[in-house]
């Protein structure tokens, strides 16, 4: 980041101020990305739409600049640019059935990005205007930054206080729709909401973060007429405990779903991850087991119980090729995490994917009469090469084995294949 000395008039200011700190910013990022069998949207060799064999070139830039009138009071302009070039598919393939226009999670041409008014004090700030909202890990709330225009940014306000190293944040607004030819500010949000986020330390390297998050969704849409979430939980982690570590994350969903012809049911779901292992530092290696669980939906019960990742990030958590979501799943886990080289990191992955209720939604699909529940397994490699602050280097590939789900499901939907899937990538961003 840059700083430069740009003179004012003092009575643009109403600081007063004749002088104001200027810092530029701005990335670079591009992406190739490679996959056979599966697409964005579907598996299999026989896509309802898009390609069975999808490679393309992701590009990102963002410019922003920040402005400090003086110690407490700064402001933020920032734009971005997302594009996709050889992608297998159009931008009306995106329209979204939910918030009834097109919302691209690759593409989003010359945007609004982080614009903000803020204000600090010695334990309180307010921030408002549009910006990243993310947590802890990103399982709850996380901007979604793997995906080329961002899953989440918000225009909203939050308030936060903080003392040394634990704080109390407070949010509420609207999740922004990434439409490719429309500037954001002539288009409606997507959810409106808000949540609660707690950091409270103990030790050096553990902390409990309390959780709640509120999503609603009161405009009558192809999928249903209103959606009401609410979310509740904590995260409890230690990076170094002993030479162990653990990361565990629970959530409760409740609330209220009004379908299409007006039932209404009662959300309760249940959604958690625990991870754990050992570090062996004098080889640099992290070795670790972990379980995700979130609960489906029983067609056999009145109440609505899948759950999903309030407002959280699917940025390779459950597997690298991005075929799985905090959602109607089962995912049993194991990792090594390599530093071969200093600045150099491998991590190596295992998963066995599971659904909780078959007969709910998986990618795009929904079989209500399946049986098997086993998806498949997946394993993955990513290597990441921090050359320098500002420029890092990635390089991965997955490998999933279809399972029982999905050999079953092409008997009675002629758009998935049992095949098995395959995907690759190599990504370099520059920070400036």
């Amino acid at each position: 980041m840059r700083s430069i000395q740009i003179p004012l008039l003092a009575f643009l200011l109403p600081w007063g101020y004749s002088w104001g700190d200027f810092q530029f910013d701005g990335e670079m990022r591009f992406r190739f990305e490679y996959f056979n069998d599966m697409n964005e949207k579907f598996y299999g060799s026989a896509p309802k739409t898009g390609e069975r064999e999808d490679a393309y070139l992701l590009t990102r830039l963002r410019l922003g600049v920040t402005y400090q009138f003086n110690e407490a009071w700064t402001a933020r302009l920032s734009m971005q640019d997302s594009r996709v070039l050889g992608w297998g598919f159009d931008d009306l393939d995106w329209y979204n059935k939910e918030f009834l226009q097109e919302h691209n999670p690759q593409k989003d041409t010359f945007e609004l990005y982080e614009t903000y008014l803020q204000y600090t004090a010695s334990y309180f700030t307010v921030k408002t205007g549009r910006q990243k909202i993310t947590y802890g890990d990103g399982r709850v709330f996380g901007p979604g930054e793997w995906k080329n225009s961002g899953k989440w940014v918000w225009d909203a306000a939050k308030v936060s206080f903080k003392d040394e190293d634990n704080f109390l944040d407070f949010f509420w607004g609207g999740t922004m729709l990434h439409e490719p030819d429309e500037f954001s500010l002539n288009h409606r949000h997507g959810y409106y909401g808000g949540g609660i986020y707690g950091h409270y330390a103990y030790g050096k390297t553990g902390a409990i973060e309390p959780i709640f998050a509120y999503k609603e969704n009161k405009t009558a849409n192809e999928n249903y007429r209103s959606l009401q979430s609410c979310y509740a939980g904590a995260r409890i982690y230690d990076t170094d405990l002993y030479g162990y570590f653990f990361d565990m994350t629970f959530l409760k969903s409740f609330g209220e779903y009004t379908s299409l012809d007006g039932t209404v049911a009662n959300i309760d779901g249940i959604g958690f991850h625990l991870d754990g292992g050992y570090y062996f530092k004098p080889m640099r290696t992290k070795v670790g087991l972990g379980y995700t669980y979130a609960s489906g939906n029983d067609p056999a019960t009145p109440e609505r119980e899948t759950f999903d990742a309030a407002f959280g990030a699917s940025d390779f958590y459950y597997g690298r090729l991005n075929l799985m979501s905090w959602s109607n799943l089962k995912d049993y886990e194991i990792f090594a995490i390599i530093e071969p080289l200093p600045k150099t990191n491998i991590k190596l992955e295992y998963h066995a994917f599971y659904a909780d209720e078959p007969s709910d939604k998986w990618l795009s699909y929904t079989i209500p009469s399946i049986q098997s529940d086993k998806y498949g397994d997946e394993i993955d490699i990513v290597a990441t090469y921090q050359y320098s602050p500002s420029l890092q280097l990635l390089a991965g590939a997955g490998y999933f084995k279809s399972g029982d789900f999905i050999e079953e499901a092409g008997l009675s939907n002629d758009t998935i294949t049992h095949e098995d899937a395959f995907g690759l990538f190599t990504q370099i961003s520059y920070k400036f």
